[in-house]
């Protein structure tokens, strides 16, 4: 029953090998480098100032405050400040405690229990209990709240208050990954007070006004395309991680080279994330530091299999072997990736590294031969419009035009794209960039591949459906014997490399940087940035 935790602990332990090709990272380790180690014995080199305000500049504007309603990582990253569950991952991807003190699992892997912390309050001076986990958990899975995250937390049978502070969640099956999902960032909670506005007034918009809850900051404003601004909360219940800084303000940015100039002249203190290109050259420069890293994010174009063009797997596989990886890694990003060898990366636990499909023209124009295809077709690739996807999209394009398929790329704003994959309608190719926040294979590759997945509101944008894998997926899960559903995780993704609904890209290197006066930061494999600590001296 031990799986959902042992899974965390393996990605730091095996931080020494040389991961395989999987498109993310070729740093060669699993452990973060992070701006602790850095700090280390310094206290004598400057004190820690209490105060003060910290400025990052991130990628795109967030899509919502509601942790529940949110997909994407600029939105989880401000969310984190303000809200929390009952579990996280560190920065080495180890669940440690933070709203529950505890949790045990039944003998079957059917239901965990947690052991809340008494004493805690929201926001707005309402109590957290084992009330409030109920009422958060069981309106997220209500699909009539129309929440992004509700089929995360699909496998919730019931929510049992036991007491005021013990609560137990029952899956509708055995499932032995249920920590690993309570420790993800969509699994924080908000105010019941919000939800009952919500309740009593349909338009209200959470997404605007619902973040109420227990972190060390509380939410002040958002304005369109200016920032999103939090401040210290005072009545924070941990005093030992109480913020440090007086603000935090999170400006989107979303020309990479303009974020860089603006950590350069101090307009913004920390960047996430930072382009390769000017990655090497900031390694240099004595007053900012770099972090680069192993992550878990990994590349693909995803295919819209309602579209005939993709019926046939032999035009599947020519498209993955038309796109030049290596190419890719050493063109756009600058050589800071690997190529994606599986569905995830080797961050992730159960990870199972296939034969990469290496690049060969001639082997993909016969393919398409083979499959009725010499002249080709025409095909609409969707990108976000940020410069790092619009880089790869653009590459792609161009590859794939050498086997005869005519590309064109149309970019739009993150929440504008996810939107519109979601909605499941117009789609045909996309860049997507998925990662697991539970660190661990099923959330790595169910909520992709299973075929009840499909939009609308749910991440299987290409309506791909396996029978086979649907079967191996419960299987998996169900399972309490470790070794057992390893084995199985390691033959859903050959079966899903082999059967290419993907062409599998790349996996990033984690690069962000920051003033050399900011401390006590961390970012997760995930990509994630961890703030709540952090403080300039």
């Amino acid at each position: 029953m031990a799986l959902a935790l042992s899974s965390v602990l393996v990605l730091a332990a095996c931080g020494g090998e040389e991961p395989a090709d999987t498109g993310e990272d070729d740093t060669g380790t699993d452990e973060p480098q992070t701006e602790e180690t850095e700090d280390e014995g310094d206290e004598g080199e400057g004190e820690a100032a209490s105060g003060g305000d910290l400025t990052v500049g991130i990628e795109a504007e967030p899509t919502s405050m509601d942790p529940h309603n949110t997909t994407d990582g600029n939105s989880a990253t401000i969310q984190s400040t303000m809200m929390e569950g009952l579990l996280r991952f560190n920065e080495n991807m180890e669940i440690v405690p933070v709203l529950a003190e505890d949790y045990d699992y039944s003998d079957d892997a059917t239901e965990i229990t947690f052991y809340l912390r008494e004493g805690v309050t929201f926001h707005d001076g309402t109590e957290f209990n084992a009330e409030a986990v109920k009422e958060n958990i069981d309106f997220v899975r209500d699909t009539d709240n129309g929440m992004a995250r509700s089929s995360f937390f699909s496998f919730v049978e019931e929510v049992i208050v036991e007491d005021d502070y013990t609560v137990t969640i029952v899956a509708d099956e055995p499932n032995s990954a249920m920590a690993s999902y309570m420790a993800h960032s969509s699994a924080a909670f908000k105010s019941v007070e919000e939800l009952n506005k919500k309740l009593e007034d349909p338009d209200y918009n959470l997404d605007r006004e619902g973040a109420v809850g227990t972190g060390p900051f509380q939410f002040v404003e958002w304005r369109d395309s200016e920032h999103v601004v939090v401040e210290k909360f005072d009545d924070y219940w941990n005093e030992e991680e109480a913020a440090r800084v007086d603000a935090i303000t999170f400006r989107p940015v979303q020309e990479a080279s303009t974020r860089v100039n603006m950590l350069r002249t101090g307009e913004v203190d920390v960047i996430t994330p930072i382009p390769t290109l000017n990655a090497a050259e900031l390694e240099n420069e004595e007053d900012l530091d770099l972090y680069t890293g192993s992550s878990t994010d990994l590349y693909y174009i995803g295919m819209n299999f309602q579209n005939e063009n993709y019926d046939d797997l032999k035009v599947r596989q020519a498209m993955n072997h038309a796109v030049d990886k290596d190419g890719l890694i050493a063109q756009v990003l600058d050589g800071y990736g690997q190529v994606a060898d599986s569905a995830i990366a080797p961050a992730v636990y159960g990870y199972a590294g296939q034969s990469v499909y290496e690049y060969d023209l001639e082997l993909a124009q016969e393919l398409m031969d083979e499959a009725g295809y010499e002249d080709g077709f025409e095909a609409t690739l969707w990108t976000r419009n940020s410069t790092e996807f619009l880089s790869v999209a653009e590459y792609v394009a161009i590859q794939l035009a050498e086997i005869g398929i005519d590309v064109e790329v149309e970019a739009y704003e993150s929440g504008t794209l996810f939107d519109m994959l979601d909605a499941g309608e117009g789609t045909d190719l996309w860049i997507g960039r998925w990662s697991p926040g539970t660190g661990e294979a099923d959330y790595g590759l169910r909520p992709n591949f299973a075929s009840d997945r499909v939009p609308p509101n749910f991440n299987n944008s290409g309506f791909y459906v396996n029978e086979e894998l649907d079967v191996m997926f419960d299987d998996a899960i169900s399972t309490p014997d470790e070794d057992e559903a390893m084995e199985t995780y390691a033959e859903i993704q050959q079966v899903i490399y082999e059967d290419a609904p993907w062409v599998f890209l790349h996996i990033p290197d984690a690069l962000i940087a920051k003033g050399t006066n900011v401390h006590g930061i961390y970012v997760l494999p995930s990509g994630a940035v961890h703030l709540n600590l952090a403080e300039i001296r």
